[in-house]
């Protein structure tokens, strides 16, 4: 308590408190320090609009604390509607809640006095100034103290001690009133004898006559027990919710004791796990270095075998050295040419085959240790979440998660999933989110981790995808969620991919990545901004430009292929070359399939990819252009177009097969 018995501003036991209207209190010589002078044009405007932000309510605030002050302290500038005080000549800013009151020619002087607070700091011993004149006893010599009681007749005002040494309640005096000090009336100095429910004032008997005569009133006694006990139920609360604070504040103390020994064993497990990986590290050295030993006794070996293998080539080409030599000194000419031709071609082919035959000698093994691997891992090393004991989870492995159907969605090629996490009481380390290939295969993982929303791109078009989450922690997975089914756009939209765009200005595409023109005349291919790999596609292409020197070429392509040359030139690249007169179908760089028939400006050129057949068919204004052109596409590919100068062309995807576009490709085939 001794923290409500100190000043906020100079920190010792309050002397001579007083009460401000936001209900705190402040020693009296401090409330002036602090108080500051309004300049005289601030005055009307200072009342007016700062004041009903800082205190609108400042004549009645002192009952906030339950301390009854005048009816009408001089002291407290009122709000615009008070008449009374028109002006306000200091300001004085709370130092504890920063509002700002405004006080009238009296300043901090004129404060009401905070008895309760007084009387607090008395009864706990805290040390307190003088009292003021008007509250002092009359009759002290010396250091005076403050009177509680005044006889009416005397005029005197007199302190307990006084009271008994001077004014005894027999003899004489026996017939004087004395009337115990307090609060009294500040307009009227009577005792207050009522209380207004309108005003929140305790008021006297005049006062009820002159300005409260049409309000509520009731006995002060009566007030006060209705405050005290609307007091009361406040601290009964507050006093509840102190407990509650007091056993959360011996809750995280004790749990001190729990983190020390958990830090301890993180300490120990530390300590184990690298003793384990040091002895992993120990037992992979050892390994290593009787595998390097193990290679250097196999070339040892091989050396070896090498050598002798030599020396024995060498022995051989010796003997028949000296056997010749000792030949060329037989004096039997007919003897010698006898065997002279032999020795000559053994001496050749010898020759020849003595140092063909020998393997290259052997060279040190050009091996080093490859430590990357493993320092990455013990970098990468980490805490996890720990799973608490099965008997306090009550599970060790997590529910399954519930999929948020409202959430999920499909997009394009792209889908989004959601799900909510399994009930308790299992913790959840993280989650597995699992998709098939939109043919009803087996499920694959597609994402691992804490978020509960994921969006899967990429996928393919025309496909209904199934998936399945699982949530899992330190204790394993748990169950699968249900499967959902997502359905991807049945049409591909895409535009052309900006990086194609050169550095060298050589091809411009527009900003929305529909439009593309060339500028050189060597041919540039741009491709789509994503592949297709599945369903059945047509998309169109608009020549704004054309003239008779272009050789533009639509089609598809992987996504490595040649940027420079025509579409279909290498084998990564099926298109239909046109110009103004025929057409051909080109691929690898050679052509086929001519057909009557060219295009202008404002023709479109259509191409139907049908991947389910694997075939690619051409259209010049929704209309056939030759018979099928490719057959046995499979995989993935680039909706793919070669320009050079003179040539524009605007891409329109996703559109409708042209009906006698498909039917033509069904009765060919």
């Amino acid at each position: 308590m001794e923290e409500e018995l100190r000043c906020f501003v100079c920190k010792e036991f309050y002397k001579e408190p007083v009460l401000l209207p936001c209900g705190h209190a402040l020693c009296r010589v401090c409330a002036v320090g602090l108080q500051s002078h309004l300049p005289e044009a601030d005055n009307a405007s200072g009342t007016a609009n700062d004041y009903q932000e800082a205190d609108k309510a400042s004549v009645s605030s002192e009952t906030d604390s339950g301390v009854v002050c005048g009816s009408r302290p001089n002291s407290f500038a009122g709000t615009p509607a008070a008449a009374v005080y028109s002006s306000a000549a200091f300001s004085l800013l709370c130092p504890q809640c920063n509002k700002q009151v405004f006080l009238d020619d009296n300043g901090a002087e004129g404060l009401p006095p905070f008895r309760v607070m007084r009387t607090i700091v008395e009864r706990f011993g805290g040390v307190v100034g003088a009292p003021p004149a008007e509250e002092a006893c009359q009759m002290c010599e010396g250091e005076r103290r403050a009177a509680v009681v005044r006889c009416e007749q005397c005029s005197v005002r007199y302190c307990a001690g006084c009271r008994d040494a001077w004014h005894p309640t027999r003899g004489p005096l026996a017939q004087h009133e004395l009337r115990a000090l307090g609060t009294t009336c500040s307009d009227h100095g009577s005792p207050p004898v009522l209380y207004c429910n309108t005003c929140l004032v305790p008021i006297c008997q005049r006062c009820l006559g002159e300005r409260h005569s049409a309000h509520e009133t009731q006995q002060l006694s009566s007030a006060a027990r209705a405050h005290k006990t609307e007091l009361s139920q406040s601290l009964q609360q507050l006093s509840e919710q102190a407990k509650a604070m007091t056993e959360y504040i011996q809750l995280v103390k004790g749990s001190g004791d729990k983190i020390n020994e958990s830090c301890e064993e993180l300490e120990r497990q530390i300590d184990q796990a690298c003793a384990e990986v040091t002895r992993a590290i120990d037992r992979r050295r050892d390994e290593l270095v009787r595998a390097a030993r193990n290679t250097r006794s196999q070339a040892i070996a091989n050396m070896r075998l090498l050598t002798s293998h030599a020396a024995q080539k060498l022995r051989e080409a010796t003997a028949l050295l000296h056997f010749s030599i000792e030949a060329l000194k037989e004096s039997d000419h007919a003897a010698f040419l006898q065997v002279g031709n032999i020795l000559s071609a053994r001496a050749q082919e010898t020759a020849a085959g003595l140092c063909s035959s020998l393997d290259p000698p052997p060279s040190p093994p050009a091996l080093t240790l490859d430590i990357e691997p493993v320092i990455r891992t013990v970098r990468t090393m980490n805490f996890v979440e720990c799973i608490p004991l099965e008997k306090q989870m009550k599970s060790s492995a997590p529910g399954a998660p519930e999929m948020a159907v409202e959430a999920c969605a499909a997009r394009g090629c792209s889908c989004t999933l959601a799900w909510r996490a399994p009930a308790a009481p299992a913790a959840v380390r993280g989650y597995v989110l699992e998709l098939d290939d939109g043919l009803g295969g087996p499920f694959r993982e597609v994402y691992c981790g804490r978020e509960t929303v994921c969006t899967v791109d990429g996928l393919h078009y025309a496909s209904l995808y199934s998936a399945r989450v699982k949530a899992f922690n330190g204790a394993g997975e748990g169950p699968y969620s249900e499967i959902i089914g997502l359905q991807t756009s049945p049409v591909a939209w895409f535009a052309w991919d900006l990086r194609c765009a050169g550095a060298e200005d050589a091809l411009c595409l527009s900003a929305d990545g529909l439009s593309a023109r060339a500028a050189g005349w060597q041919p540039r291919v741009v491709l789509a901004d994503q592949p297709l790999a599945r369903g059945v596609h047509y998309w169109r292409l608009r020549l704004d430009a054309h003239d008779g020197d272009a050789d533009p070429a639509f089609g598809i392509a992987r996504a490595d292929v040649a940027k420079d040359k025509m579409l279909g030139s290498d084998a990564l690249g099926w298109a239909m070359y046109i110009d103004s007169a025929r057409s051909w179908f080109v691929h690898g760089g050679a052509h086929g399939g001519r057909a009557e028939g060219g295009v202008t400006r404002g023709s479109t050129v259509g191409v139907l990819l049908d991947l389910a057949r694997g075939t690619l068919r051409f259209a010049v204004d929704d209309r056939p252009q030759g018979d099928i052109a490719f057959t046995g596409l499979r995989g993935a590919f680039y909706p793919a177009v070669s320009l050079n100068r003179g040539v524009a062309v605007t891409l329109e995807p996703g559109l409708q097969p042209p009906p006698e576009l498909l039917m033509e490709t069904l009765a060919i085939e």
